[in-house]
This record gives C-alpha cells, structure tokens and sequence, in this order.
C-alpha cells in the first residue's frame, strides 16, 4: 500500500501488490525478503509502479523531480527495492506488517521514493524518485499487510 502521511487509507485505491522482479509472479503470501528487487502492482487497476529516467522530460510538475507514475506493461522501469529505513538494526530478513521502508528504484539508481506535503491541483501528493538521503523524512513509506 502506497500512502502519503496523514492521509486516510482507502482500500480501493491505496492497495498494491507486490510482485517479483520485472512482472513475475510472487505466490500470494509468500515472504518477501528485504533487499531483493520486487514490483508493485496497483490492486484496482492493475498497472505497476513506475519510473524512467528524467532525460524523457517525464518530471513531477511541482518539484521537477523523477516521476513516479502507474504503467500498463513490464519493463525494469517498474522495479524496486526494499530496505528498511533505518538500517542500523537489521539489514536482512522478511518484510513484516508495520515495517518502516524506504524503497529505491533500480533502471535510474536513485536512492529513494519521495512524497511531500504540497498538493497538486486535484488534493492528490507528488510522488516522486529524488536524490536525496534515504534516510530523509519524506522517504519512509510503512508497510500494512492486508489478508
């Protein structure tokens, strides 16, 4: 689930699936290690999460920055990784519900996947792959498993 903070969690629209590396199929349920490269797949509409590099002119209308959309197809612009926050407790191990994350995209090396409080025109949050500290405050993203 992908959710800026202080927004309420819709689970129509809030809900994603992680998948494996460039489209494959994860069996539902399955653990998933931190560390390894995975996907996202919007539950409701089906698309992945995605990124591209910004020499395309695909940037974030208000801070210019790598833009991070939902992509009807599989390429490695739709893969990422997952790591805790902050990693000075434990590197390895299984994604567990609650855990706070920061997740880094792999086709354009950038460090993290960003959000921020200015709104854009339809109250929706700029979600976006920036160059920043991974361990900046606008970076974490929280982990809720949903049976």
């Amino acid at each position: 689930m992908v959710i800026c903070n202080g927004q309420e969690i819709d689970l129509k629209n809030d809900v994603w699936i992680v998948i494996g590396a460039n489209g494959t199929n994860v069996r539902a349920g399955s653990p998933v290690s931190l560390n390894t490269i995975i996907g996202f797949k919007h539950q409701a509409r089906g698309y992945n999460l995605h990124s591209h590099h910004t020499n395309h002119d695909k940037v974030t209308p208000i801070s210019k920055q790598q833009q991070v959309t939902i992509y009807h197809g599989t390429n490695t612009g739709d893969d990422w990784v997952i790591r805790r926050y902050n990693s000075s407790y434990d590197v390895a191990g299984r994604l567990m519900n609650g855990d706070i994350i920061s997740l880094f995209h792999i086709g354009t090396n950038k460090p993290a996947l960003c959000s921020h409080i200015v709104l854009l025109g339809d109250g929706s949050q700029e979600v976006f792959c920036c160059h920043g500290d991974v361990s900046e405050r606008n970076n974490k993203w929280r982990i809720e498993l949903i049976e």
